[in-house]
């Protein structure tokens, strides 16, 4: 009988902990990328980005914006992120250098910025 008793209460004791040890963490909530398009100056400016994470799921996708503009997607701590980014503008040299800039946190991921009529690429970041 003590044997059984034992055996019963050290089961126990083993699916307590399990059950304890297998609770997920809490996650951290997900928090802003913000995507910025600046000096935007000249006119027919086309330009297009998207953003996909890991599981190859567009966050955002946007296409033939003429205007600067700020844009917001939430992405998690640990996110590798492909952005695709394509800026054509009119005439050979723009007035001011378009830039799209990508921030997370307030900290600025990675810029892209030139002076030629076509600025385009694919960036991987991955989110601290």
């Amino acid at each position: 009988m003590k044997r059984i008793s034992l055996f019963i209460l050290i089961s126990s004791c083993f699916l307590i902990a399990c059950n304890r040890n297998s609770n997920p963490s809490p996650k951290t909530p997900a928090k802003p990328l913000q995507i910025v398009i600046s000096n935007i100056t000249t006119t027919l400016t086309i330009y297009n980005f998207s953003v996909i994470n890991q599981s190859s799921v567009k966050l955002i996708d946007v296409y033939a914006q003429t205007d600067n503009k700020t844009y917001s997607v939430n992405v998690n701590r640990g996110d590798t992120l492909k952005l695709n980014y394509f800026l054509e503008l009119e005439g050979l040299r723009p007035a001011v250098k378009p830039v799209v800039s990508f921030i997370y946190d307030g900290v600025p991921m990675f810029t892209v910025s030139n002076d030629t009529s076509i600025v385009s690429g694919v960036k991987y970041i991955a989110i601290p």
